[in-house]
């Protein structure tokens, strides 16, 4: 019986008894007063589950929304293991084997003085974006942004085996590069034509990794030859290439597809190393980029991007004809 209809009895019985019965018109009274009670203390548990459910929906939005832009300054791979309690993997500084990736944009300086900053800025975000949503599909750890340039790694916070790291940072690699074409078509789409083309270095080495920093701020990033020789090589590719260290050409030679490509003497090396330049993959049926260089010659050709195919070709006929007389 639900109290309601345990009140309504109770007060039908004390109407129908005789008053002169004292200890049962007592009783009753009691019995009536407890039941409101109970009535009374029902309510407030409903009202306080009510608030409780409520409460507890809203903190859960607002660690959604935290979450989600905490991972827009911290790399998504930090805030997974920091969600997962793994935290000993991010707030101790320890040795591992890293894959960095490293990369540019070809004649950035040049770029900024010839667009107006709006420009530029809707460039770079649309082209961070793509490549940032592209570190996160392969499981990167997106380090930093250095002006135009990006800083990943891969084997921490989590790691997949040395030789899978590296696959999946060269595939990344890849990934970036083949995602350019589509940015450029929208780019021209939009009235932008300029030429927007990104170099990368890859290396695998052992390097500390963490948070390093000051007491007031943190930054989980690594340290290491590994760090440093991705930026050299990134600086030694041409447009459009994907450069790797001997180490990390070791570990992919038989999932992909690698050509050598130069000797060089790498700061901190005592003897000269081989780079490897990453090929399209079989499947890659796009226009091929030439890109050479050497002193005195640099040739960059992109036949899908050559708005003016004679003049390119009068121009490459002067060239032809210069180096002949010489």
């Amino acid at each position: 019986m639900k109290q309601g209809d345990i009140l309504a009895a109770c007060e039908a019985y004390l109407a129908s008894q005789d008053p002169k019965h004292e200890e049962c018109q007592q009783l009753l009274e009691a019995l009536f007063a407890y039941t409101q009670k109970l009535e009374r203390q029902q309510n407030r548990l409903v009202k306080l589950s009510d608030a409780s459910e409520a409460k507890l929906t809203s903190a859960n939005e607002t660690l959604g929304k935290l979450t989600t832009n905490l991972s827009r300054f911290v790399p998504d791979t930090v805030v997974k293991a920091l969600l997962a309690d793994n935290q000993d993997a991010v707030t101790h500084t320890t040795r591992q084997e890293l894959t960095v990736f490293f990369s540019d944009v070809v004649g950035f300086t040049a770029l900024t003085e010839q667009l107006e900053p709006e420009k530029l800025a809707q460039i770079m975000a649309d082209y961070f974006t793509e490549m940032a949503h592209i570190c996160h599909e392969w499981g990167g750890t997106l380090d930093q942004f250095i002006g135009d340039a990006i800083v990943i790694f891969f084997g921490a916070p989590d790691s997949a085996g040395t030789q899978e790291d590296a696959r999946r940072a060269v595939t990344m690699a890849r990934d970036m590069q083949k995602a350019m074409t589509k940015l450029r078509e929208k780019w021209a789409s939009e009235g932008f034509t300029k030429s927007f083309h990104i170099r990368m270095g890859l290396s695998t080495g052992y390097c500390n990794v963490g948070n390093f920093g000051s007491q007031e701020r943190l930054h989980y990033t690594a340290l290491g030859n590994a760090m440093n020789e991705a930026a050299r090589i990134q600086a030694l590719a041409n447009a459009g290439d994907i450069l790797l260290a001997e180490e990390t050409y070791l570990l992919i030679r038989q999932q992909i597809r690698c050509t050598q490509d130069k000797q060089v003497q790498l700061k901190g090396r005592a003897n000269q190393t081989t780079l490897y330049r990453v090929l399209p993959p079989d499947d890659d049926n796009s226009t091929p980029l030439i890109t050479r260089q050497q002193e005195g010659f640099t040739l960059y050709l992109k036949t899908d991007e050559i708005t003016d195919k004679d003049s390119a070709v009068s121009e490459l006929e002067k060239a032809l004809a210069l180096l002949k007389k010489d």
